[in-house]
Parts: C-alpha cells; sequence; structure tokens
C-alpha cells in the first residue's frame, strides 16, 4: 500500500469513528432525557396515588415559646344516675342498642368522679387566628350524637352525618348564628354548615323525630378549647404565654371559671370540680 492509499484509509476510518461517537452521545443524551421524563412522570403519578392527602392548616401557628394547659375535671357528691333512653318509638334505633341500653348524657362520670362533656376555653384572648378547612363532623348514629359536645371555629366547616337507616332532624339552635333545621332521610347523607359568627357557649342541637337526640356545639374565634374526656381530662396546646382566665362549661351544672399565667414553654395543670 502506498503512502498516499494509506493516509486516506486513515482520514476516512477517522471521520467514520468521529461521526460514530457523535451519535452516540445523542443517543445518550436522548436516552437521558427519556429517562428524566419517565421519572418525573413516575413521581407525580405516586404523589397522586399512593400519598397521604396535605394535612390541614393548623388554626395557629406553634410558637417556639409555646405553653400546655392540661387539667382534671372532677364530680364532687354522688352524681345522679343517667336513665336508659326509650328507643320503642323507632325499631331501627332499638335495634342498635340490642346488647345494653343507651343511656341519658347530661352527667357522665367516671368511676372516682371524672367528669366527661365539659367545654373548657380560653376567654378573650387576643390575635387573628384562621381556620382550619378540615371539617369538624357530627356523627349520628345509634339514634346519637358523637361527640356529645364539640366545638368549631368560626368559618371552619361543620359536617353532620346520618349513618343510620331512618330518618333524622337536625335542628340547631344558636343564638348569634343563624339557625337551621333540616332532614336527612337516607344514611350516608352529609349537611356541610359554615357558622360565621363566634358563640362560645355552646348551643343546643337536637333531633324533632328523635327527642331524646342532643348534643352541644360552640364556635370558637380561636382553636384554644379542649372537652374533657371520660377520664376527665383535657388539653389546650399552643398556648402563648400570658394570663387568661379559663372557663369550664358544663349543660347541666353551669359553668366556672379560673386565672392562670403560663410561661413560656410551660406546661401547667389546672383542675375544675363540679358540685350537684
Amino acid at each position: 500500500m502506498t503512502m498516499k492509499k494509506f493516509v486516506s484509509v486513515l482520514f476516512a476510518t477517522t471521520l467514520l469513528l468521529s461521526i460514530a461517537c457523535g451519535k452516540g452521545k445523542e443517543a445518550s443524551k436522548e436516552d437521558e432525557g427519556e429517562d428524566d421524563e419517565q421519572t418525573t412522570t413516575t413521581a407525580a403519578a405516586s404523589t397522586a396515588s399512593g400519598a397521604p392527602a396535605a394535612a390541614a392548616a393548623p388554626a395557629a401557628a406553634v410558637s417556639a415559646d409555646a405553653a400546655t394547659l392540661t387539667g382534671l375535671v372532677k364530680f364532687e357528691g354522688a352524681a345522679p344516675k343517667m336513665t336508659n333512653i326509650q328507643m320503642s318509638a323507632d325499631p331501627y334505633c332499638q335495634s342498635q342498642h340490642s346488647s345494653a341500653p343507651a343511656t341519658e348524657e347530661d352527667v357522665v362520670t367516671g368511676p372516682a368522679g371524672e367528669l366527661a362533656n365539659v367545654f373548657v376555653y380560653i376567654k378573650d384572648i387576643k390575635g387573628n387566628f384562621p381556620a382550619p378547612s378540615t371539617p369538624v363532623v357530627i356523627d349520628q348514629k345509634g339514634c346519637q350524637y358523637h361527640p356529645h359536645v364539640n366545638a368549631v371555629m368560626v368559618g371552619q366547616p361543620l359536617q353532620i352525618k346520618n349513618d343510620d337507616a331512618t330518618l333524622h332532624n337536625v335542628h340547631a339552635m344558636p343564638v348569634a348564628n343563624s339557625q337551621f333545621n333540616e332532614g336527612q332521610p337516607v344514611q350516608g347523607m352529609v349537611s356541610t354548615k359554615h357558622l360565621d359568627k363566634p358563640e362560645v357557649t355552646p348551643f343546643k342541637i337536637k333531633c324533632d323525630v328523635h327527642g331524646w337526640m342532643k348534643s352541644y356545639m360552640a364556635v370558637m374565634p380561636h382553636p384554644f378549647y379542649s372537652v374533657s374526656q371520660t377520664n376527665g381530662t383535657f388539653t389546650i396546646s399552643n398556648l402563648p404565654p400570658g394570663q387568661y382566665t379559663v372557663v369550664a362549661w358544663h349543660e347541666k351544672y353551669g359553668q366556672q371559671e379560673q386565672q392562670v399565667t403560663v410561661g413560656a414553654k410551660e406546661s401547667k395543670a389546672l383542675n375544675f370540680t363540679f358540685k350537684g
């Protein structure tokens, strides 16, 4: 092979290799782009189908200096015995309590006098506290309201659900807010309400079909409230440091007030006792 012919062959080979390498780089970039697109699509699909729904915004920002107020509500003396509810007028309602009859819930006490269903809240606290978007739910189940005492913030959705296969009629009797009175004839029905005025003293909600059904609801301008549990305990969290008046309200025994001062990051206990 002559030198001239060898140089020509070498040049042609080098040119072919350069073109092949260039194509390889372009293919690699295209593959990388496809991989990126597939990853994005997969992540989006995973977010849409597998990730939990975003939690509702808290009603108040949690400060690093936030305090916690805990307490116990008790009943002094012999608590009145709650009578059994007669549900024979509606066979469905009666059938939901075949193992044990339902009882009135005016005074619910524990073995050591713990008092449930006491609404405890901070009085006249200053500040702007946006309502959460997560609804408060009142469920009609077994022809009783659950929970018996509850609260919703101003503007927060209130959902009233009929879990029973019988007609209920929800009759709310607030004072500051507009009353509403509507039937729920179908099991699974949900009515959503928005109460736009503060009403810190709980108002009554009853069923016009079943006279024994009642519950109580407050409408709060802030998130610093709680309801005592069956063991009598309550907790108010994320409370800004300061001096406050704390109110404890019971449907039968009225309300009490106590003063409390909480410092930064402090946890303080405050107990209430109701007498029959």
